[in-house]
C-alpha cells in the first residue's frame, strides 16, 4: 500500500506543477564581471550585465532543482529528469553598476524560469537580442503550391515571435538557389547560401501530401494530409540545431491541401522555434561552440603562442580544440562562455608575437581574424 499511495502523490504533485505555471519561476538577484579595456566602459558593461543574466540562470535552475528533488528510502527518484531543466529570463532589472579599476561589476535581479517559452513573447525577444538578433531563411525543397504555401505560413509564424528573416524570394531567384534546391538537405550548400544571403540560421524544409478517399454513409469524401518536415542548420558552424516533422489529416474534397499544410507548417515551425531557443538558451548560459579561422601565421610556434594568448589572456575561452594548420592558416574550434562580438572585440585589442589582429568576419558562430604586422 505504501507504494501506490507515494506514487499518487507524485502523481498529484506533477498535476499542480503543470497547472501553475509560475511554479517553474524563480526571481534571484545575480553579480556579474567584465574587463574594461581601452576605457571601453560600455562594452564591459554590456560583457557585465551577460555575465550576470548566464550566472542568474545557474543559480535559478539550481535552486529549482534542489527544491524539487524528490527522496525515497534515501534513494534520490528524480534528479536524472529534473537536472536536464533548462532555464531561460522572462526579465531582468539591474540593481546596481560600478566600474572598480579595470573591472566592471554589475548586480541585477532576473525572473528566470524553466516552463516552456513559445507563449512568453518578451522572454523570446530578450533571447533573441541576447544572440544579437541572428536572422534566419526558410527554404523549401520544391516549387509546388504547397511548398508556397508552407513557406509563407512559417514565415509568419516566425515574424510574430519576433525573428528577424531573410527574404528567400532572393534565394530563389539566385543560380546559387538552383543546386541548393537540388540537394536541399547538403548541409555545405545551405551554408554557402547563408553567408551570401546574411543569414546565421537555414531552415530547410519539404512538403508531401496525400489525399485518400473515405464514405461516411454513401458519402465519398476524402482526407487531405500534409506532411512538413524541416531542419535548422546554424550557417556559422555548420551544425544541426535541431529537426521536426510534423502532419495533419483533414477532411475535404480532394486535393485541396491549403488547410492541412498551413496547419501543419505552423506545428512545424513551433516545434522548430522552440528546438532553436533551447539551443540559444543553453549557449548563452553555458558554452558556445565557435569556429575561429586564423590566416598569417609565419611557423608553428605563432600558433601556439596564439593558442596559448586565447587560454590566458581572452576572457570566455573554456575549450580549445585545433581543427586545421595549412601554409599559415588555421582553423580552432573553442568552446566559449559569451559571444562571438565580444570575443572578437577582446581579441582585436590584443597582440601575437609583435603583430596585430585584424577582424575580418564575425557571426553567430564563426570569426574570421588576419594577423598583420
Amino acid at each position: 500500500m505504501k507504494r501506490p499511495f507515494f506514487l499518487s502523490v507524485i502523481c498529484l504533485f506533477c498535476a499542480i506543477v503543470n497547472i501553475d505555471p509560475a511554479y517553474a519561476q524563480k526571481v534571484v538577484q545575480s553579480e556579474g564581471t567584465a574587463s574594461v579595456h581601452k576605457d571601453f566602459v560600455d562594452i564591459a558593461r554590456d560583457r557585465a550585465i551577460a555575465d550576470a543574466q548566464r550566472r542568474a540562470v545557474e543559480q535559478a535552475v539550481g535552486v529549482m532543482i534542489s527544491n524539487e528533488t524528490l527522496v525515497e528510502n534515501f534513494e534520490v527518484i528524480s534528479d536524472k529528469i529534473i537536472s536536464q531543466s533548462k532555464g531561460y529570463i522572462q526579465s531582468y532589472e539591474v540593481l546596481s553598476e560600478e566600474r572598480e579599476a579595470d573591472q566592471y561589476r554589475v548586480m541585477i535581479e532576473a525572473k528566470v524560469s524553466t516552463a516552456e517559452i513559445e507563449n512568453d513573447l518578451e522572454a523570446i525577444h530578450l533571447l533573441i537580442a541576447r544572440k544579437a538578433k541572428p536572422r534566419l531563411m526558410i527554404l523549401f525543397k520544391g516549387g509546388e503550391q504547397r511548398d508556397f504555401i508552407g513557406e509563407a505560413c512559417m514565415t509568419r509564424y516566425f515574424l510574430s515571435k519576433g525573428f528577424k528573416l531573410v527574404d528567400s524570394e532572393m534565394v530563389r531567384k539566385s543560380l546559387e538557389y538552383g543546386s541548393c534546391e537540388k540537394s536541399t538537405y547538403d548541409v555545405e550548400t545551405a551554408q554557402r547560401v547563408g553567408q551570401r544571403f546574411g543569414a546565421e540560421v537555414i531552415i530547410l524544409c519539404s512538403a508531401e501530401t496525400t489525399s485518400n478517399p473515405f464514405k461516411i454513409g454513401e458519402i465519398e469524401m476524402h482526407s487531405n494530409s500534409a506532411t512538413v518536415s524541416g531542419k535548422a542548420i546554424d550557417v556559422g558552424t555548420r551544425s544541426i540545431i535541431t529537426t521536426a516533422s510534423e502532419t495533419k489529416r483533414l477532411p475535404g474534397i480532394k486535393d485541396y491541401f491549403q488547410p492541412s499544410t498551413e496547419q501543419a507548417s505552423e506545428m512545424l515551425a513551433k516545434a522548430l522555434m522552440n528546438g532553436i531557443l533551447s539551443r540559444w538558451s543553453r549557449e548563452l548560459t553555458n558554452t558556445l561552440e565557435v569556429r575561429l579561422f586564423v590566416s598569417g601565421f609565419q611557423s608553428y610556434s605563432e600558433l601556439n603562442a596564439f593558442k596559448h594568448l586565447l587560454r590566458a589572456e581572452v576572457r570566455g575561452v573554456e575549450e580549445i580544440r585545433q581543427r586545421l594548420y595549412s601554409q599559415g592558416r588555421a582553423e580552432l574550434e573553442i568552446d566559449l562562455r559569451g559571444d562571438t562580438v565580444n570575443f572578437a572585440g577582446d581579441l582585436a585589442s590584443r597582440r601575437v608575437s609583435g603583430m596585430s589582429i585584424e577582424i575580418c568576419e564575425i557571426t553567430q558562430n564563426r570569426v574570421e581574424i588576419k594577423l598583420l604586422p
